[in-house]
């Protein structure tokens, strides 16, 4: 399908994604995975900023806890005025999400 991943993406401020999904110079999807509930909200709200400055415009947060971070939050609503769609998704069944989205693009 021609996509390819690179871990640790460097963005030309510095900041770095975890893993993006790349389709040529198209910035497909940048993927950040989050291990602690501790200033999830914040965390989620930097990671979109750095997806948005390296040219993402969809982020998936990787967050293995049952909590829903953004639920009725104020960073849901700053998320839609930087226009990136962010999701926030359990580890569980990652590559058929993953397939799913990729088939949606």
């Amino acid at each position: 399908m021609g996509f390819k991943a690179v871990k640790e993406f460097s963005t030309r401020d510095g900041a770095r994604v975890d893993l993006a999904i790349l389709r040529g110079d198209e910035k497909i999807l940048a993927i950040e995975f989050e291990s602690s509930y501790k200033w999830i909200k914040q965390r989620i709200l930097y990671n979109a900023v750095k997806a948005k400055r390296a040219g993402f415009r969809h982020l998936w947060v990787v967050y293995p806890f049952r909590g829903k971070p953004l639920r009725n939050s104020w960073v849901s609503e700053y998320l839609k005025e930087l226009g990136v769609e962010v999701k926030v998704i359990s580890p569980e069944n990652i590559g058929e999400k993953f397939r799913e989205f990729l088939n949606s693009i």
